[in-house]
This record gives structure tokens, sequence and C-alpha cells, in this order.
């Protein structure tokens, strides 16, 4: 297989990889808003005793698909990064992976929970 067509279909597969990232996204708004909602209800113990197992269930499902998708992403930017840097000069990799090792230095760690709909 060419190095094009390889090429072509690492950036095909990642942007549908960023377009299911970003429809999961935008389903954590929408969770996170209608947990908003149920809790703020004058039903909210019918809607619990109705369907609280699904109210239960939905954030953590979405979290694991949330982590998928950023475990999926990992590997294939890992993957891309690997093909890339086949194809520069070895100077050239020494030197723009120092340049990536400054900046993840200065980068702020998250420590902060993504899953702050989820009841605990």
């Amino acid at each position: 297989m060419s190095q094009s067509k390889v090429a072509a279909e690492m950036l095909y597969v990642q942007e549908e990889l960023s377009d299911a990232r970003l429809r999961c996204d935008e389903l954590k708004n929408y969770l996170a808003h209608v947990m908003e909602l149920v809790d703020r209800s004058a039903y909210k113990d019918h809607f619990y005793a109705v369907a609280g197992d699904v109210i239960d269930a939905m954030p953590k499902t979405l979290i694991a698909l949330e982590k998928a998708l950023q475990a999926t992403a990992l590997a294939v930017n890992k993957m891309d990064y690997e093909e890339l840097k086949m194809s520069l000069r070895p100077e050239k990799v020494d030197e723009l992976e120092r340049v990536l090792e400054n900046v993840r230095l200065k980068m702020p760690r998250r420590t902060g929970r993504l899953d702050s709909f989820v009841r605990d």
C-alpha cells in the first residue's frame, strides 16, 4: 500500500474519531442538562422510582464510551505519529521530540474529574 493511501486512510479514521468524540461531548452536555432538570423537578422522586436504574446507568455508560474513544484516539494518534516519524530525518525527529517534551512540561496537569454528573 502506498504511503499516500495509508495517510489518506489514517486521516479518514482521525476525522471520524474526532466526529465521534464531538458527538460524545454533546451527549455529555445533554445528559448533564437532563440530570439538572430531573433534580429540580417536583416529580424527581417519581422519576427515580420508575427509571432510577436508567438515570444511574446513563452517566456511567457515557463515561465508559468517552474513555473508550479517548483510548482509541490515543492509539490512532500514536500510529500516525510513528508513521510520520519514519518519513523525517532522525535529527528532525529528535528536535521535534525535544520541543514536544518542553510543551508537555509547561502544560498543567488535569486533576478535576470529567464525570461531574455522576452521583456517588
